[in-house]
């Protein structure tokens, strides 16, 4: 009976180490501190990348305009910090941030980073250390103009191609000492 168990809770565990693993998108390239917009592509389709910070304001566009306006971060920050603060206490702990982070719709490890929105590491976000940061990046990313965050000014540069290659072949063939 007892090796009955122990084979099933093995086949069970088997089972779901594969499909945890096909949880995760296999065409979605992570690099730290940038922002990657989730929406599955199409084939042949390139990927959008923001600057980081930038994918937090994609959800404060609440009329769908590509413009956020001051009311729209104002609004967002509070749906925001409500949204992460899981158990409701007034503050984030860091695997509230966490969770926040990946629940946005980009990948963005810099939103993710809990000492980012923690300026005095206690280990928990206020309210208001939220508002800071956020605010902070608005400021950051608004328009001279308007004033305004415009989203498709977001859109982080690609690396030239070129050196993505030189560099891959630079760091996998080691160079050998050449004979004198």
């Amino acid at each position: 009976m007892r090796a009955g168990l122990i084979a099933c809770l093995s086949f069970a565990c088997i089972l779901t180490i594969p499909a945890t693993a096909q949880d995760e998108p296999s065409d979605v390239v992570r690099l730290p501190g940038t922002g990657e917009v989730k929406v599955p592509k199409a084939p042949g389709e390139a990927r959008e990348r923001l600057v980081p910070g930038g994918g937090l304001f994609l959800s404060f566009d609440l009329d769908g305009d590509g413009v956020v306006t001051r009311a729209e971060v104002d609004m967002g920050v509070s749906a925001a910090f409500t949204n992460a603060d899981m158990n409701g206490d007034g503050v984030l702990t860091a695997l509230e941030q966490q969770a926040w982070a990946s629940s946005l719709p980009t990948r963005d490890e810099s939103l993710a980073n809990p000492v980012r929105f923690d300026p005095n590491l206690d280990r928990l976000v206020s309210v208001d250390e939220f508002r800071s940061v956020v605010e902070g990046l608005a400021a950051a990313f608004a328009d001279d103009a308007s004033g305004y965050v415009i989203l498709s000014a977001l859109r982080a540069p690609e690396p030239p191609r070129q050196d993505i290659q030189r560099s891959a072949r630079s760091q996998a063939t080691p160079t050998a000492p050449r004979d004198r």
